[in-house]
């Protein structure tokens, strides 16, 4: 009994010391000659990590519009057909300048941003004027977020001869990006372009219709090939030019957004699939019923400072230390393995929050140091058993931390009350610390038990 006694502690030791290791030193393989942590990052709010700021105003400029011979219009990038007449017009028509315009683009942008992964985020509309002012946090996707957030998403399928719109965003059903990997292991990244029933039908009439025809001369018996070709544009840029080899049913168009060579890395492929994310993104919740254009962009810096991070880091571990010697002493051998229980539990929560899309905020640390301590008050109940029943501790338990669950599922369920990393911090903090406690703390310490 002793050696399985003996045996089951070191086993539950030896999990304690491999999720430490995951949680505070990571994970690290070689990658292109370089070593490289797998484990996942915290996501930073905009205290900790600085923020970028940015005004999105309605663009009141003109446009040139030229036209040829026949009273076609001709494109911005056609350099060599002469122009016969030309117009100017706004980019905005005054028609579209309304309140429930702005509304309407506001709702897209917040839409965007959600399926681009931008969950901590603040957004003010002024209704007057239509300026925008969105705060996003600084990391290493903000740059391309910036570049894509402000664009109209207007989608358009258009001959390449005469000009004429065959397919528009009213034709599409979803958008979603993905990869795949070849059998000789080329890895593209895509974006599935999915239409709707008339979409659907509309795109089958496209591929039968805009392909390679190859015709012979009946005198000369030469044979010829001409290509009838479309163009896919975003908000008037060409994406490509392409035809079908055969007739698409389905309604499902895949476009190419990047591939594998052998010089490329894991970074190379992990943004062609964020720029394939951004534009499923981008075309995924509707056009905006309003050209706008970035009139700020600037970053702005926390003010908590890593010093300031160092000094709250060092009381913690000290406030912590001050905590499980208090526990050793009292408990002796059970406090100590009370302790590092307490340890594994911390590192758990942080394994736990870099994988749920935790945003983590000031008062989202303040939220895992009340955790902690939450957890530190079931560890003292459990060892509290030896002089009163289990059961009847772990009641006092629940009722103690009930205010703490309902604030958490209060706050984790509403993004848009001030200390939303609070309530999920505290969320996951509540539910890791009873499964946690309850398993392996119990479980080391009642085996600890003579």
């Amino acid at each position: 009994m002793k050696i399985n006694k003996s045996l089951k502690i070191t086993l539950i030791i030896l999990v304690i010391i491999l999720l430490s290791i995951i949680s505070f030193i990571g994970i690290y393989v070689q990658n292109k000659g370089r070593m490289v942590n797998v484990v996942s990052d915290y996501k930073l709010g905009m205290d900790l990590e600085g923020s970028r700021r940015m005004e999105l105003a309605v663009n009141t400029s003109k446009q040139t519009i030229k036209y040829d011979k026949d009273g076609k219009q001709i494109e911005s990038t056609d350099t060599e057909t002469k122009a016969e007449k030309e117009e100017e017009k706004p980019i905005n028509e005054e028609s579209v300048l309304t309140t429930q315009n702005y509304k309407t683009t506001k709702k897209i942008l917040e839409k965007r941003l959600k399926t681009m992964g931008v969950n901590n985020y603040e957004i003010r509309l002024n209704e007057t004027n239509g300026k925008i002012t969105l705060n996003i946090p600084e990391n290493d996707n903000t740059d391309l977020i910036v570049s894509q957030i402000g664009y109209q998403g207007k989608f358009e399928i258009v001959d390449n001869d005469t000009k004429e719109v065959l397919i528009t965003n009213n034709d599409i059903k979803t958008v979603k990006a993905g990869y795949g990997t070849n059998s000789a292991g080329t890895t593209t990244i895509f974006v599935n372009i999915q239409f709707n029933k008339e979409g659907t039908e509309k795109f089958k009439n496209i591929t039968n219709t805009y392909q390679e025809v190859k015709t012979t001369n009946s005198e000369t018996g030469e044979e010829t090939t001409t290509k009838k070709q479309i163009e896919i544009k975003v908000d008037d840029s060409k994406l490509l030019t392409t035809y079908f080899a055969e007739e698409v049913t389905d309604g499902l168009l895949q476009l190419s957004v990047g591939s594998s060579s052998a010089k490329s890395t894991t970074d190379e492929l992990q943004d062609s699939l964020t720029r394939a994310n951004n534009l499923a993104a981008l075309l995924n919740n509707g056009k905006m019923p309003i050209v706008y254009q970035v009139a700020q962009n600037q970053y702005i810096a926390s003010e908590i400072t890593n010093q300031n991070i160092a000094i709250f880091t060092s009381l913690s571990i000290i406030i912590a230390t001050v905590a499980m010697i208090y526990i050793i002493i009292k408990y002796k051998e059970r406090g100590i393995l009370a302790s590092i229980a307490l340890v594994g539990y911390i590192a758990t929560l942080l394994i736990v929050l870099r994988y749920t899309n935790v945003v983590i905020t000031l008062d989202g640390i303040a939220s895992i140091v009340i955790s902690a301590l939450l957890s530190y008050m079931l560890i003292i109940q459990i060892l509290k058993s030896e002089k009163e029943t289990y059961k009847q501790n772990i009641v006092k338990y629940v009722l103690t931390i009930v205010p703490a669950a309902i604030i958490a599922v209060v706050f984790t369920f509403n993004r848009y009350l001030p200390i939303f990393s609070f309530g999920m911090v505290m969320f996951w903090g509540i539910v890791i610390n009873l499964l946690y406690n309850l398993i392996i703390t119990r479980a080391l310490l009642i085996s600890s038990k003579n």
